[in-house]
Parts: C-alpha cells; structure tokens; sequence
C-alpha cells in the first residue's frame, strides 16, 4: 500500500479459520468485474462533481499554513475544536497518531460530547486569552456544536471583553448557506469553507481537518501525499494485487455475505485508538442502511467494534475466542514505536518472569500481540492486519484515504447510499422539538408519546 504500511489478510484464509467463514482469494478475484463497475462508478461520480472526497488530498495548503503561522505569532497558545463527529473524529485521531515532532503549534484540545463537568473542567483550565476556538458545523444548527460556541464566547467576552473576543473564534462551515454563515459576517469571524459535496465523516482532507491541523503545526503536505498515493492506486489500478482498496473491500463484504457481522479494530498503539473511533464512525454510520438504492428493505451493515490491545486481552478476548463466530478482528500494528522503554535486570525478580529482565515494553507489546494472533487463528476466528512500520504522516494519510474508499466500495457492493444518515436524523429532529425550536412541534410529540408508552 505504502513504504510504511501494509495489508496482511493470511488469517482469514478457508484453510486457516475453515470454509464457512474463510474468504479464498479466488472468491475475491470473482468479485472483481463487481469492483472494478464500482471504482469507475465512484470515479465517475467524482469527475461530475458529486463525490468531492476523492478531490480533497489535493487541497493546497500553503494559504492555511501562512494564517496558521500568523494566528501563532499573535500570541495563541491553545486551540479547542468544537465539533462532533465529523466535524471532530477525523482531526483528533490524526493529532492523536502524531509523533513529538510533527506538531510545534497551538496545543489542541477537543470539545465533542456535552457533559458539562468535561466542558467545564476544559475551559476552567485554558487561559482563554490565547486559546482560539473552531467551531465546525456546516448546517450551523448542530445543538452540541453551538451550544458550545456560545458557552465558549460568553466565557471569552467575560475574560477579554465584547471588543476583542471575535478574534479567538474561527468559524468553519458551509460556504453559503446555514446558521453560522450569517455569525461570520455579523461578528466578523476568520472563516473557512466546507465543500458542500463532501460529508462529514469523509472530511478529514478538507478544511474541517487540515485548519486545526495547520494550526497544531502538523506536516500537512506528507498527510496529503499518502492520500494521493493510495487514491492513485485505488482508482486506477484494476487488479487486487496492486490495489489494496479493493481487496479490503472484497474481503469484508465476502465476510459480512458469510455472517460476520460485526469487525473488530483491534490496536496495539494506543495512539491509534482515536483512529478506531473515526473508523467507527465512518463504518457504522456509512454502511448501516434499512433500503437499497431501488428502496428494497435489506438492513444491511457490519458493526464496528472499538478493541484496545494488549488491555481488552484481558476483558474482551475471550468473547472473540469463544463466542458466536460473528466478529472478524482486524488488527492494527506498528513495528517501531517512537519511543521504547527496557524493563531493569533485577535478580530479585520472581522466576516466573525472570525471563522479562532486559526487555523492552514494544519487546513484550509484540510478543502478546502474536499470541493474540495466534490464538484466534488456533480457534478459527477470522483476523487481518494493517501494519505500520511507524506512525508517519504518509502511513496516516494513506490509512484514512484507503478507508474512505473501502466504504464508497462497500456502498457499492451492497447497492446502498453510503454517503447519507437518514437514521440519524429523526433523533436530532425530535431534540430541536423537544427545545422549543419553532416548527418541530411534531416531533417533540414523537417522544412525548414514546415515553408515555
């Protein structure tokens, strides 16, 4: 896929995990004319306009970058990113991944969920004279997103007054329309757009990621290499021996048409972690839809599911070694940590660990990932890995970009709108009623009568 990062699918082999829920190469190669209808589709869809995620690695960055520098030389030390889901996941897992070196801006912290003791324990410990908030909507009516914003700014107009407090607010949203737009004009807000083509959770190329990311300082030009390198492969290369968007993507439709319903991201970097939460995301919120595109009822889609290695070894590994064969565990490795850290050579130690004397913790992280790996193929239970030979921008880039495209395959695959949430929908309308927003009466009687029943 990339210098530093690789697909390895041997674990879910017939001959490895058994035939009723083994995938056979030969099975993906017969998906193959499928797949390649898909990759022209999705490529078409792009050139008309539609799909403007595929664009987006070729975002030029060094405009941001000067304002990132400038915002910097006023004085800011900190930046908060209000924002939820889309608007947030896709940014903190990569500030997440980064390495010491590739972040030398403003700090970043992260407002998302709305318990007010987590909101206020974060503004109780910035010094709001130099932190900057990105409030990130684009409709502008996201209730946590700016009920947030105004939390922050009566919190900002309090510590340096009504005349200087537009300054630390930077508005990311919808170039025309929505409820925010009219605040930038208003209040004179920094602002930046958001494609309308390009939904949330594939927004992580676009300004919704690389704004705060310009501003922690973080190497954008690398980040976006690594997406166009695999871009180039994932839409113009038509076998699954080179493109490896189309092999992940074979593989987890033939393990879903085989009944595993459910994938397990399993990783062994807890730097990694907030990536899974964006995979979640992208995954569940994508590919979990009532109807097909001709409005056939099929209630399709995987559920994803958050592991941390080597600590839910010991809670929930026995699930996936004993129970329903239902889970495929895609684990996710990195060879080379940025640090390591070497266990003394007491004499003391007991017999029983004698042998740990000397080594590294990546030494031991290795050893109980393997047996991990060992173990699940031993019980066959279907597993893959993405390795990265170390956390670098490129490998990042290329990791989410490969995934966006993965899921725009899967949508295909399965004849479904990979790129709408109707789901979710319902349940914002009904909290706008609930609020006493004008004309959603109706829906606040949706839940008045669910709770009454």
């Amino acid at each position: 896929m990339l210098k530093n990062l690789r697909y390895e699918r041997a674990g879910l082999g017939s001959d490895v995990v058994g035939s009723e829920v083994g995938v056979d190469q030969a099975a993906c190669e017969a998906l193959l004319p499928r797949l390649n209808a898909g990759r022209r589709a999705l490529g078409e869809r792009y050139k008309n306009g539609e799909l403007g995620f595929i664009g987006s690695p070729d975002h030029d960055v060094k405009e941001l970058q000067q304002w990132a520098q400038t915002k910097r030389e006023q004085g800011f030390k900190d930046q908060v990113v209000i924002g939820i889901g889309g608007s947030n996941l896709g940014t903190r897992a990569i500030l997440d991944a980064a390495r010491q070196e590739d972040c030398s801006g403003l700090r970043p912290h992260c407002a998302e969920n709305i318990d007010p003791t987590t909101i206020k324990r974060l503004l109780d410990g910035l010094t709001l004279e130099t932190t900057l908030f990105l409030v990130i909507t684009k409709s502008g009516t996201t209730l946590e997103t700016m009920g947030l914003f105004w939390i922050a700014y009566d919190r900002v107009v309090k510590a340096v007054g009504e005349e200087n407090a537009s300054r630390h607010f930077v508005a990311i949203t919808d170039p025309t329309a929505g409820s925010l737009r009219p605040l930038v004009e208003s209040m004179g807000l920094d602002s930046f757009d958001v494609p309308p083509n390009v939904g949330g959770r594939f927004s992580v190329f676009t300004n919704v990621g690389l704004v705060p990311l310009a501003l922690a300082g973080y190497p954008l030009e690398e980040l976006l290499e690594g997406a166009r390198t695999v871009r180039e492969s994932a839409l113009h290369d038509d076998t699954l021996a080179k493109n490896v968007a189309m092999q992940l993507a074979a593989d987890q439709y033939l393990l879903c048409s085989a009944g595993i319903s459910q994938v397990v991201m399993m990783s062994y970097s807890d730097q990694m972690l907030s990536m899974v939460d964006w995979f979640r995301q992208l995954w569940a919120e994508s590919l979990g839809k009532a109807v097909n595109r001709q409005g056939a009822e099929v209630n399709v889609g995987q559920t994803p599911i958050k592991a941390w290695g080597v600590v839910d070894q010991h809670s929930q590994v026995q699930l996936y070694m004993e129970g329903p064969r239902d889970k495929h565990v895609l684990f996710v490795e990195v060879n080379e940590f940025e640090v390591d850290l070497r266990i003394p050579e007491y004499p003391k130690l007991p017999e029983s660990i004698q042998h740990l004397s000397g080594r590294t913790l990546n030494e031991v992280l290795q050893a109980e990932l393997a047996g991990t790996r060992a173990a699940l193929r031993q019980a066959g239970r279907p597993t893959s890995r993405l390795i990265f030979e170390r956390l670098e921008p490129g490998a990042l880039g290329g990791f989410v970009f490969c995934w966006e495209m993965v899921t725009a395959l899967m949508g295909e695959l399965l004849d479904i709108d990979a790129f709408d949430q109707p789901g979710v929908e319902l349940g914002k309308k009904v909290a706008h009623g609930l609020l006493g927003r004008p004309g959603f009466e109706k829906y606040a009687a949706i839940a008045n009568f669910s709770e009454s029943k």
